[in-house]
């Protein structure tokens, strides 16, 4: 165990941490008791561990729970890949690693805070609920297999007056999840200061009527994944023209958070998208500092 970057604690019983390369057994053996060997962490944990901050809970020598921790391109900050040991459920190391990420986020001016339940983990949405978490919106976590054409006509990022930006804003899409979107695995508030940030950084698409953001390819699991965020205009031309997109710049799986409604659901599943198990209905939860 590491006992670099320790922190004060309202429960002196647990030690929390940021987890060091020292600790890649540690985390593994928890994750395979929290949700078993098929657990999709194990398969990121070097990226994560070098590249994320993944608070751990401590009882003594025992590692009981953890918390990965990211800050949004919009100076917010997410919480992802919470996992607890079976024996320790119930027992305050969630509401610990909140407090630890509370007080690391305030010191460094991020926030708000966010993160995602499923909508059937009541110990999860409890917690958040303690921590003073808010209920924001609904979301389904889809995806689809794409076959790559580098080849094939690019279709170039959009460039959009502040009329076109601002007519992204306007009641509709958005506000089936209530004003907020997913890039990627973080949910934000929309704005036009973010979309025109994201638009300078080349990823967003206007196509007919429908205008999305396409991210770039990133190795997630292997293998290279852009992530599909729909904006306005018609589910359907988004959907297909950005699994065009997203094919040309070499992405082997397109992926997207969507406002949770049936009738959305239908749509992705026509445009060739399935729903995530480990994402078919999120609870995205947010707490201000």
């Amino acid at each position: 165990m590491t006992q670099s970057g320790a922190f004060q604690t309202r429960q002196p019983q647990f030690k929390g941490t940021i987890a060091e390369q020292s600790d890649l057994r540690s985390v593994a053996r928890l994750c395979r008791r929290a949700v078993g060997p098929t657990d999709y962490i194990l398969k990121m944990l070097p990226n994560v561990m070098a590249h994320g901050r993944l608070f751990l809970a401590w009882y003594g020598f025992e590692l009981v729970g953890m918390t990965n921790f990211d800050k949004c391109v919009d100076g917010s900050g997410w919480l992802s890949m919470a996992r607890t040991d079976p024996d320790w459920r119930r027992r305050g190391v969630a509401m610990f690693l909140q407090h630890q990420i509370i007080e690391y986020a305030r010191r460094k001016a991020i926030g708000p805070l966010r993160l995602w339940a499923l909508s059937k983990n009541k110990a999860s949405i409890g917690a958040c609920d303690k921590g003073g978490f808010m209920l924001v919106c609904e979301a389904a976590h889809v995806s689809c297999r794409l076959s790559v054409k580098k080849k094939a006509k690019q279709v170039l990022p959009t460039y959009a007056s502040d009329t076109q930006l601002q007519s992204f804003l306007r009641p509709g899409y958005s506000s089936k999840m209530n004003g907020y979107i997913a890039r990627g695995w973080h949910f934000m508030r929309s704005s036009e200061r973010l979309l025109r940030q994201l638009e300078k950084q080349g990823e967003l698409y206007v196509v007919g009527d429908s205008a999305f953001l396409v991210t770039r390819p990133e190795i997630r699991f292997k293998e290279p994944q852009s992530s599909l965020t729909i904006l306005t205009g018609p589910v359907p031309e988004a959907m297909k023209s950005a699994r065009k997109i997203a094919g040309t710049l070499g992405a082997k799986n397109l992926s997207s958070y969507i406002p949770y409604e049936h009738y959305l659901l239908s749509i992705a599943k026509k445009c060739g998208f399935r729903r995530s198990p480990w994402g078919s209905h999120c609870f995205v939860f947010e707490k201000k500092l």
